[in-house]
């Protein structure tokens, strides 16, 4: 269990443990592999929106310290636990990054080596802001089923490609496609009622 690499996916069983320790025991351990899970993914989901790499690792190491300070109100949920942890954890990074903003205008210059990461998902997830506000969305995502749920995590808050998306979902490019089609549809009449 303790053999948490940086970026792994993110397992159920293995997540509900380390929460488990980490609430119960306070472990060290469990915090480090709760940052090795998600530290890279926040950071992404930050510099997309920042533009600025200094600001998204600032914000990333807050999120993480704040994750030590609340980590005993998250509530352990029967099933689902990656995607209700997941928005828990990339709204607190949304709520330290509009924080940040009030206080200063970022600057938009990038370093060449996250240029093309950037480059990638900044595209992707513009197109998914204008039509949708994150927080309307982490409101409604736990309405959608599993599978819309994890395409819509996977797509626009991991910013996983399609044919990434398509791997750890086993499904053809397609059928991705299609289901974040029909995922996107049906997250817009939940935020239209």
């Amino acid at each position: 269990m303790d053999d948490v690499q940086r970026g792994d996916p993110i397992e159920e069983t293995q997540l509900v443990d380390l929460i488990s320790r980490a609430q119960r025991l306070s472990d060290p351990a469990a915090f480090d592999g709760l940052y090795l899970l998600y530290a890279d993914r926040i950071f992404r989901f930050l510099l997309v929106r920042l533009g600025d790499v200094d600001n998204a690792e600032e914000i990333t190491a807050q999120v993480f310290l704040r994750l030590i300070e609340k980590i005993g109100k998250f509530q352990i949920a029967p099933k689902d636990n990656v995607a209700i942890f997941s928005a828990w954890l990339y709204r607190m990074a949304y709520n330290k990054m509009i924080d940040s903003l009030r206080r200063y205008r970022p600057s938009r210059h990038i370093a060449i080596e996250h240029a093309e990461q950037m480059a990638d998902q900044h595209q992707v997830l513009e197109q998914i802001e204008e039509q949708l506000d994150f927080e309307q969305i982490l409101q409604k995502l736990p309405l959608l089923n599993d599978q819309q749920r994890q395409v819509i995590m996977l797509r626009f808050i991991e910013g996983l490609s399609i044919i990434e998306t398509a791997h750890i979902m086993q499904k053809s490019e397609g059928a991705i496609k299609a289901l974040q089609h029909r995922s996107l549809e049906s997250l817009r009449r939940y935020l239209q009622k």
